[in-house]
């Protein structure tokens, strides 16, 4: 059986454009295969969430699938794509579906049985799980059916009542096929490949796995479609982060070597992904970035000029008087290195003039701590202007360990259309710098001595991190035992609790205490491009006006 597997970018609520892609497969790929599979809500774009819900939505989506169906007539594939379908039933109004479309004519129907509900994920607000057969008898085969989560239900713990992989094992099946919409996060390539293998063994059935790829808000969907035999051997392993329309031979292809990819990299491309994405499905052309002469802000901009291009890239530096000079110059370096344009803009006058216009209408000055947030504020809004003026976005800066404690100003550092570096922690920034170096640019772009320097705000004199924080080493390992401890791998927690011992306990304790106490900072946050198990957002849902009970 020949296979095109359809690994496309999709935007959601953009049905034609999500429509003349999948034409476009049709078109070029309808006689050389027998059949062709696109990802989970292909016409809409995962996940419509409210959009759902808006007048008009599902008849335009409707209609680009009428589209559908008429070009696969007078060709030779079968097609399957993923669509949403009113209920017609008691329940939640829409059904996530899976159409398989021959001459003109849905011939089956499959919808979703497992909707995940935790992490970034809602599917149960707006669809009732499926109860239909997953299986289909088409032209002498038998096939079975997955959406996504359907394939999930496996381990120690089970989530569901279901097991809709079980329900296909004893059913003698000649293919499986499974659409997704699958975000990326660390490591999950290696449990994607083994997810798919243990189903092809259980079923001991070839497994076509399509994937979306590309990105929706803060979620990176990877791609990485999948094939394996009934003898879960991988005979296709596509390509991350980018679209790919794939021919498989079934019968002919020869198992293939699973490329081990560096996590740098991958992190690298689901930054640009993201970046790059949000920035082309929002309407930004340009962003705009406060650069420090920090390891945060380098890095930011290095990534930037891969997604968007250089020219597309504005830095703003804004010495106060608590800056360095080397923190001006090493900017200077990292953009003249980047061919990014950087503007400089020094916000002394300004913060002289707030403090004295405090002081004259509150009768004394500003505390020390507001003195510092203040000129922050005045950096985050003098990027927004410029924002305003301009229609550049702003691309805020800060890491996953800073916004964990609250080492971070609202409306100031904060400030911003998307948070880029907010879901790495903050010696994964440090690796990011090094791996940009060393492998991306092939030179020293992110100047040595940024990434050598001691980390300081530079808002008070001879400021340093230290100063407030524990070492990061030690801060990164605590941090990822309190906000991810129960999705880590044995070894990884083993290892973060070796190095989270050398904290003292009153350290300990006081992270624990800016945890919670900054929730209200994150709930402010601009979107955070998801990179980590658990990223602030959607995925940790925690109430703001509770009495916190401590964390173990």
């Amino acid at each position: 059986m020949k296979i095109v597997t359809a690994q496309l970018n999709y935007t959601i609520g953009d049905f034609q454009g999500n429509t003349e892609k999948i034409l476009d497969v049709i078109k070029n790929k309808g006689n050389d295969a027998d059949l062709i599979v696109f990802s989970e809500l292909c016409v809409t774009g995962y996940y419509p969430k409210d959009l759902l819900q808006r007048k008009g939505f599902i008849e335009k989506q409707n209609r680009a699938v009428a589209k559908i169906r008429e070009a696969t007539k007078n060709i030779h594939a079968a097609v399957v794509i993923g669509t949403v379908q009113e209920n017609p039933f008691n329940g939640k109004a829409f059904l996530n579906a899976l159409e398989f479309i021959e001459n003109g004519e849905t011939r089956f129907n499959y919808h979703k049985q497992l909707l995940p509900t935790y992490g970034v994920f809602d599917e149960a607000r707006h669809f009732e799980p499926g109860n239909l057969p997953a299986t289909f008898l088409w032209k002498g085969r038998r096939l079975g059916f997955l959406i996504c989560e359907d394939a999930w239900e496996d381990g120690e713990r089970p989530l569901y009542k279901r097991d809709p992989v079980k329900l296909l094992e004893k059913s003698q099946l000649d293919l499986i096929v499974s659409i997704n919409a699958s975000p990326y996060s660390i490591y999950k390539r290696t449990t994607r490949h083994g997810l798919v293998k243990t189903i092809a063994t259980r079923c001991n059935a070839p497994v076509v796995y399509v994937n979306q790829v590309g990105a929706i808000d803060e979620l990176v969907f990877d791609g990485n479609s999948l094939v394996y035999s009934e003898k879960a051997e991988c005979l296709f392993d596509g390509v991350l982060f980018k679209e790919e329309v794939a021919e498989v031979n079934l019968a002919q292809e020869q198992p293939v070597v699973i490329e081990a990819l560096n996590d740098m990299e991958i992190i690298t491309n689901q930054l640009v992904t993201g970046l790059k994405d949000y920035c082309d499905k929002s309407g930004f052309e340009k962003v705009v970035i406060g650069s420090s002469g920090g390891i945060d802000s380098a890095v930011t901009i290095a990534i930037a000029a891969l997604a968007m291009g250089s020219q597309n890239v504005i830095a703003v530096t804004m010495p106060s008087k608590y800056s360095s000079a080397g923190s001006v110059d090493d900017s200077v370096a990292l953009c003249d290195a980047l061919e990014v344009e950087l503007i400089n803009a020094p916000i002394k006058a300004t913060f002289d003039t707030e403090v004295q216009a405090y002081t004259e209408a509150f009768g004394s000055p500003p505390s020390g701590l507001a003195q510092e947030n203040l000129q922050a504020r005045i950096r985050g809004q003098r990027l927004m202007t410029y924002s305003n003026t301009t229609g550049a976005m702003v691309v805020s800066t800060g890491n996953k360990t800073e916004m964990s404690v609250g080492y971070c100003t609202l409306y100031g550092d904060m400030a911003g259309g998307v948070s880029l570096l907010a879901d790495l922690y903050k010696l994964q920034v440090y690796a990011l710098a090094k791996y940009l170096n060393n492998e991306v640019f092939k030179k020293e772009v992110i100047p040595q001595i940024i990434i050598d320097k001691e980390p300081s705000a530079e808002l008070a004199p001879d400021q340093k991190d230290s100063d407030a924080l524990p070492p990061y080493d030690q801060l990164d390992a605590f941090l990822h035992l309190l906000l991810e401890h129960d999705l880590l791998e044995p070894e990884e927690i083993e290892k973060h609790s070796k190095t989270a011992s050398m904290m003292r306990e009153e350290d300990k304790a006081k992270v624990k205490r800016l945890l919670d106490r900054n929730e209200y900072k994150r709930r402010q946050a601009a979107p955070v491009i998801r990179i980590n198990r658990r990223s602030f957002g959607a995925d940790r849902q925690i109430p703001l006006t509770a009495k916190v009970t401590e964390v173990q």
